[in-house]
């Protein structure tokens, strides 16, 4: 279109802005301005109004919604927005579109200056015999548009929209300025932008596809006429779009526009005959809102841990109101990191072992190493919150709703208010990783008794609930008992490395390791690894110091987690021990075309070294079944029933909460890492929850989805571990004490450099009872590590009859495929 350059001068516009005025207080008899004032607003302002506009005129701010998609790029996953709303450009739009809102709105526009005179007093005269017309041109309506959708305050909306003359006045004002300012052309695109089309549909291009799912460039006459039909009367297509409400008022009114536009020359006669003769022809695209109407209910939990991510970036703004207002309003295009194949495929897996109406929830995180992108959440619920028919709650407590089968309850990843639930033997790799950061190599061997009387006091304890050496005793007034954890189903084991504590998930060894490392370094591993402890009593211990003596049964994982957490940090061991922060998008596009590359980007650091993660990794293969070159497993790993027919490289660890609480595997290959649970949502500390065959299902589901995520990936493996890591680096050998002295066997320790101590409790063997009959741990250590002398009980002590060397105890057994 060709731009027109209109001679005109303020002093001119302010007389006729005045002749206006005056005309129109006459013919209303109200006498809205008065002849004085009105003389004094031209004379002040009339020059200075076309050079000082309001900024939201000369630089409008609209707020346009912003579009989620899955990694592909192409698949909407939901909208953000305040109003509906994308701008386009002219170019973007057919011609006929503009012509039937021409047509409509402002047949004149390419000859007035901004105010229709003429048309003003027609309609003033009118008006007073009872007519109710409009009189405001296209620029006008943009005008009043831009100052509505600007305004951040209530008075400012009402100043911008009340039915009174000194608004119209004003508007009237600004519209020549702007026509002063812009170009038609910028005018007409701007108008186009900010008109509302009624459905909550802003703007031309969320029009078009609010009512014809096609962009404004496609749109045929009949199409065009109808959306040019609705800006005077957007109420017409209130139930339409939900196949409700009559279609009547807004044909006529479409009809009107395809005659308006044959009797200005742009539509022949013919053309709107056929237009007039079709019906409606509604195709409205299914709009989808934030996280309660994503495209398939169980993608909620990704969208809603997308908008906690989103208002946790200080790129986004200075406050979480301020993140979120943008997102709502920036018109942002962003690719998100899942994969919705991998999603939906998770959704199958996880739903065909544990329906949606089942108490215990069965949930699964997949994160990819090295960035931190999170592919898929999937849990066997519904985000939704109707919540009317849910089933009764387990915990009894009927003031509120259940979580299943509908919720809206961050189960996977979790916040400040929800602390997930118990990691169980999941939380040994942290002990692990913290003892070979010490220096514990994985050829460091422990003795694995199916009950340990650890150098951990518990408080309070019952004689009752107490046996043998774990018998309470009195320290002033308060009672304590050493705590004594035990095996799954009491299985013992000569010495164990780290290869076989790990693989057989042995209890008492991993309680062992951990008094050697102390719970803080195991804690710190694993806050390094990617585990918050929301709201745990962890991070309190830690900080004031009391967490060694006060958390022993960490590495049991009797603390919370979420699956996101465990997810992440189990991808920090595959990814050579880099960490990174879970990320839910690849790509940030805002309005302008610019992509916000830093507040997408991965943001990693290197929490172990890859000497220690590569480490912990050949000892996680034992879990698994795989044993390749550099590994020493032994026995039966706790998931190997599961995982045989893997394919690829693949570490894990199985988990069991105190009680049957809950249950998980964790998967992980070089490039995926799949965190699997069992859990009540309702009560994360109900006992018995994971029962033997939803064990089964964790693991089934578990190993499933990580096929599924590795099938498209190309294979990749880990190095061996280094020498270093398995047999040590300037270790020294702990001396034999079998059957001494227990007295002597110290003396014999602390004089080859350890901080050597008797522990407590005594011990099958075949030794006397009372007698030194090994240590833990046995072999080599650092020097000056703590070395622990354990006393026989003489219950397998036969006169002149012991063990050979690297036999295994009598009374020893073989752990079950469990843990």
């Amino acid at each position: 279109m060709e731009t027109l350059k209109r001679d005109r001068s303020p002093l001119r516009d302010g007389i006729a802005l005045l002749i206006c005025g005056v005309l129109a207080g006459v013919l209303a008899a109200a006498a809205a301005f008065p002849l004085v004032g009105l003389g004094g607003l031209v004379a002040e302002n009339s020059v200075d109004s076309f050079e000082s506009l309001p900024t939201e005129l000369t630089k409008p701010t609209l707020p346009q919604t912003t579009y989620v998609y899955a990694s592909d790029g192409e698949t909407l996953i939901t909208s953000f927005y305040e109003e509906n709303r994308r701008e386009v450009t002219l170019d973007e739009v057919s011609p006929v579109m503009i012509d039937a809102l021409l047509a409509a709105e402002d047949s004149k526009f390419y000859e007035h200056n901004g105010v229709d005179w003429a048309g003003i007093i027609r309609a003033a005269v009118a008006n007073q015999g009872g007519d109710s017309q409009g009189a405001s041109t296209l620029t006008m309506q943009f005008v009043r548009n831009t100052l509505i959708y600007s305004a951040s305050t209530i008075d400012e909306v009402i100043a911008a929209s009340e039915d009174t003359y000194d608004r119209k006045l004003r508007e009237a004002r600004y519209a020549m300025g702007i026509e002063e300012t812009m170009s038609k052309e910028e005018i007409l695109e701007g108008y186009l932008n900010v008109i509302y089309l009624g459905n909550q549909a802003y703007g031309v291009h969320a029009g078009s596809y609010a009512y014809f799912n096609k962009p404004p460039s496609d749109l045929t006459a009949a199409e065009a006429a109808t959306l040019a039909s609705l800006p005077k009367f957007p109420s017409f297509a209130d139930g339409l779009l939900d196949g409700e409400g009559d279609d009547k008022d807004i044909v006529d009114r479409r009809n009107w526009v395809l005659d308006r536009m044959v009797g200005l020359g742009t539509l022949d006669q013919a053309a709107a005959d056929e237009a007039k003769a079709q019906p409606l022809g509604l195709n409205p695209r299914p709009v989808r809102s934030e996280c309660v109407d994503v495209a398939t209910p169980n993608w909620g939990f990704f969208c809603d841990y997308f908008k906690e991510w989103w208002a946790s970036q200080e790129a986004f703004g200075e406050t979480e109101r301020d993140r979120m207002s943008l997102l709502k309003r920036g018109g942002f295009r962003i690719v998100t990191s899942l994969d919705a194949d991998l999603q939906n495929q998770a959704t199958e897996r996880l739903t065909e072992e544990v329906s949606v109406n089942n108490s215990a929830a069965l949930g699964s995180v997949t994160i990819t190493p090295g960035t931190g992108h999170v592919r898929a959440m999937a849990v066997n619920r519904n985000y939704s919150l109707d919540q009317t028919e849910n089933k009764p709650r387990t915990d009894g407590d009927d003031s509120k709703p259940s979580n299943y089968p509908n919720t809206t309850i961050p189960l996977l990843s979790g916040n400040e208010k929800v602390n997930g639930y118990p990691g169980g033997s999941t939380f040994k790799m942290f002990t692990m990783l913290a003892a070979l950061d010490k220096g514990y190599p994985l050829e460091t061997r422990i003795p694995s008794p199916g009950r340990y009387t650890s150098q951990y006091l518990m408080s309070g304890a019952s004689l009752d609930e107490s046996e043998s050496d774990c018998q309470p005793f009195q320290r002033g007034e308060v009672q304590y008992a050493h705590w004594c954890p035990t095996n799954d189903s009491n299985w013992s084991s000569a010495p164990l490395n780290m290869w076989g504590m790990f693989g057989r998930s042995s209890n008492t060894a991993f309680v062992r390791l951990q008094e050697m490392v102390g719970v803080s370094a195991a804690y710190e591993a694993a806050v390094a690894s990617g585990v918050d402890f929301y709201n745990s009593p962890l991070n309190e211990a830690y900080e004031d110091g009391s967490i060694d003596e006060s958390q022993g049964t960490f590495t049991l994982g009797l603390h919370s987690t979420t699956p996101l957490e465990m997810a992440e940090s189990y991808a920090t061991v595959a990814a050579g021990g880099v960490h990174c922060e879970p990320l839910p998008v690849m790509k940030v596009i805002g309005s302008d075309g610019k992509e916000w590359t830093e507040a997408a980007a991965p943001q990693c650091n290197q929490a172990f070294s890859e000497e220690v993660a590569y480490a912990a990794v050949s000892a996680g293969r034992c879990v698994v079944g795989q044993s390749p070159e550099g590994s020493q497993c032994s026995g039966t790993g706790t998931a190997a029933r599961y995982t045989g027919d893997f394919g690829r490289p693949l570490f894990g660890k199985t988990g069991t909460a105190d009680s049957n609480r809950s249950y998980w595997f964790i998967g992980a290959t070089p490039n995926a890492a799949t965190a699997t649970f069992v859990g009540d949502p309702d009560s994360t500390h109900r006992a018995d929850v994971a029962t033997s065959s939803l064990k089964d299902s964790v693991k089934a589901a578990g190993v499933a989805i990580l096929k599924d995520a590795v099938r498209d990936l190309e294979e990749e493996n880990w190095p061996k571990p280094t020498d270093d890591m398995v047999n040590g680096k300037n270790l020294v050998s702990i001396p034999s004490i079998d059957c001494m002295d227990a007295d002597e066997a110290r003396s014999r320790v602390s004089g080859a450099g350890f901080d050597a101590e008797i522990a407590s409790g005594q011990y099958d063997s075949d030794c006397k009872e009372g007698e030194a009959f090994t240590t833990t741990p046995t072999g080599s250590a650092p020097s000056g590590a703590p070395v622990y002398i354990l006393i026989s009980n003489g219950k397998d002590y036969k006169e002149d009859e012991k063990p050979e060397e690297g036999e295994t105890p009598p009374g020893a057994t073989t752990p079950p495929d469990r843990d």
